[in-house]
């Protein structure tokens, strides 16, 4: 799911701009094999939006997803920050959410990693789509920070995404995200346990479950 329209981020004509990042966001979509939805709400204005708070809530509620990714709290654009507050807002007690890393990790602490060593490939292909953005200078950003998540947790050469796992007591995100092999169950279900306790924990969890 998209939020804005995209329309103020470049030197471009705003209109043509957002005709052109839809065009991208759909490509990437088709790379990933994803259902996108575009909500193209205006560039910038996220944090003032009350329609955008409404409409989310709606989405979640019409979805019924078993997970929320959403941006950081401290992400450095205003507009992820307002997705970050509205996605909390949004999921409540309805469905758990992970905080994504920001670009390159700065100021953030995670506690569930994610080895995507198989789709890295998959996911350069995806940013490289989006050619209005500088896209090679984000694969590299991607590959550094995937490298360095990986070793974080004694993986060298690989690559890896972290999150923050928001304590959600009603539900085991084991059970959600897709089946896991009995010793890395345990290892979540310890971190769930610290996160509670507020004492961040990393899980490297080895492969990916399509």
């Amino acid at each position: 799911m998209i939020a804005t329209d995209g329309a103020r981020g470049g030197n471009f004509d705003p209109e043509k701009l957002a005709q052109l990042r839809a065009t991208e966001a759909t490509a990437a979509a088709e790379v990933l094999d994803a259902n996108l939805i575009q909500l193209n709400f205006p560039d910038g204005e996220l944090a003032q939006s009350e329609e955008f708070a409404s409409r989310l809530t709606a989405e979640v509620v019409r979805l019924k997803p078993d997970l929320l990714v959403a941006h950081a709290p401290n992400d450095y654009h205003a507009d992820h920050r307002a997705v970050s507050a509205r996605a909390l807002i949004a999921a409540s007690f309805r469905v758990p959410v992970l905080w994504v890393d920001p670009m390159m990790g700065n100021d953030f602490l995670p506690n569930y990693y994610v080895d995507i060593t198989p789709f890295q490939d998959l996911k350069e292909r995806a940013i490289l789509c989006h050619n209005s953005q500088r896209p090679e200078h984000f694969v590299e950003m991607s590959r550094v920070q995937g490298h360095f998540r990986s070793a974080q947790c004694g993986q060298l050469g690989g690559f890896a995404e972290a999150f923050a796992m928001i304590p959600f007591t009603h539900l085991q995100i084991s059970v959600l995200c897709f089946p896991l092999p009995l010793r890395f169950s345990r290892l979540l279900s310890k971190a769930l346990a610290d996160a509670d306790a507020q004492k961040p924990v990393p899980v490297f969890l080895e492969k990916i479950h399509r």
